[in-house]
């Protein structure tokens, strides 16, 4: 069997992910014979649309993961992963705040588990998820964006649909229009993160190389980002930024093979695991874990004790929308004050 393990807490964003969710099942053709929601939240509302989707979809179900079990004192959310009972299944741990993920993403994590035997897990290629950040900026799969730093006309930000009494969000960057400013951005504007979003809903905009400078990737927040699981992979908001307009722009270009690529090795070192496939095996053997950093031990630790890497499989694209440093940066004027979620949401329910 093949069990989605949402770690959940936030309404906003699962009731994206929720759309990957339904076309994965295997009652509409996927692979996912159930998904399990392990709930860590106080908040009724978040706790009530969960009940909503379990109540409404057969194939889900939920538990509720409490600070302490027994004399297990749980931090962050390693106690989730207690939701784990199947020995022979593949589990596949999913942030809540994942929002996109392409159809052939979990057949290709299972297909390379399955067939692999010495990997201890295999991580989807996630588009803001820490060390691969790094790797697709060698790969170039960045575009050149930048923030419009003066709010537009509200109804340049919308479609309209109907007979124009309605209007609805779009998630096509093709719609905008082209970014005027200096080439190396709007003044002021640091590629690291310091500098605060310009507004609430703010959107980023495509520099044209008709401007008469080709694109210097060293320009953009994305040159922040390296081979690395810490630093500006995980806390500049911009860089973030830049990497969701990025992977809109292919998906309307229909030009994301741009990020394919066979097998990355971490060859022991941290990774993140906010789209990891993993044997039920292989946690039930060693849980409860002796760390409470859940990612320290299964990408480091128990790899190295058992002699079985974590590789990232290239096929399965993803993207994870913010660590929470890029969602706090700046007293919160960081990447929740982008459009990204809207433009998100839209092309899920597209």
């Amino acid at each position: 069997r093949v069990v989605a393990l949402v770690f959940y807490g936030r309404r906003e964003f699962v009731s994206i992910l929720n759309h990957y969710l339904k076309r994965n099942l295997k009652e509409n053709g996927g692979l996912l014979d159930e998904v399990i929601f392990a709930v860590k939240t106080d908040n009724r509302d978040d706790i009530g649309y969960v009940q909503e989707l379990v109540a409404s979809t057969p194939a889900y179900s939920q538990q509720t993961i409490t600070t302490e079990q027994g004399k297990y004192n749980w931090s962050h959310w390693t106690g989730s992963w207690s939701v784990v009972s199947e020995p022979e299944s593949i589990y596949i741990k999913i942030d809540d705040d994942v929002i996109f993920f392409d159809d052939c993403t979990i057949p290709a994590l299972v297909k390379r588990l399955l067939e692999d035997q010495q990997y201890f897990a295999v991580s989807a290629n996630v588009v803001n998820g820490g060390a691969i950040s790094g790797v697709h900026y060698h790969m170039g799969v960045y575009e050149p964006y930048w923030p419009e730093v003066k709010c537009p006309p509200q109804d340049s930000t919308t479609t309209t649909t109907g007979s124009g009494s309605s209007k609805k969000s779009t998630w096509r960057l093709s719609e905008l229009p082209e970014y005027q400013g200096p080439i190396d951005g709007p003044p002021g504007f640091r590629i690291d993160g310091s500098t605060p979003a310009p507004y609430q809903g703010h959107r980023w905009l495509h520099v044209s190389t008709s401007q008469g400078k080709a694109f210097d990737p060293s320009l953009f927040p994305c040159s922040t980002l390296g081979l690395t699981v810490r630093g500006p992979n995980t806390t500049n908001w911009a860089a973030a930024a830049q990497a969701h307009y990025s992977l809109l722009h292919h998906l309307e270009t229909s030009n994301t093979s741009q990020y394919r690529f066979g097998i990355w090795d971490f060859m022991y070192e941290r990774c993140s695991i906010n789209f990891i496939a993993i044997r039920g095996r292989d946690i039930l053997d060693a849980f409860p874990f002796p760390i409470g950093d859940d990612e320290e031990f299964l990408t480091r630790v128990r790899p190295k004790e058992l002699g079985r890497r974590v590789v990232v499989d290239g096929a399965g694209l993803v993207a994870h929308f913010a660590f929470t440093e890029q969602r706090t940066a700046n007293n919160g004027a960081a990447l929740m004050w982008t459009d990204l979620l809207a433009r998100y949401r839209a092309y899920a329910e597209e």
